[in-house]
């Protein structure tokens, strides 16, 4: 399986964002969406699309 590159995980994660939060209050709330990123992560790591090298190495952008 081919690595997902941060650029591409977090370009995926802002369009999810995006999409599940319009017209919310959740669009606005920062917390919950470096919470977010964190459970995308966790998935990618789970999934095999991260190595947990990236997954303990990658920033919280938010």
């Amino acid at each position: 399986m081919r690595s997902t590159t941060k650029a591409q995980a977090l370009e995926q994660f802002r369009y999810n964002w995006k999409v599940s939060t319009m017209g919310t209050q959740w669009a606005t709330d920062s917390i919950a969406k470096a919470e977010a990123w964190s459970c995308f992560t966790d998935e990618l790591c789970k999934e095999g699309y991260i190595t947990m090298k990236k997954y303990e190495s990658w920033s919280n952008p938010f």
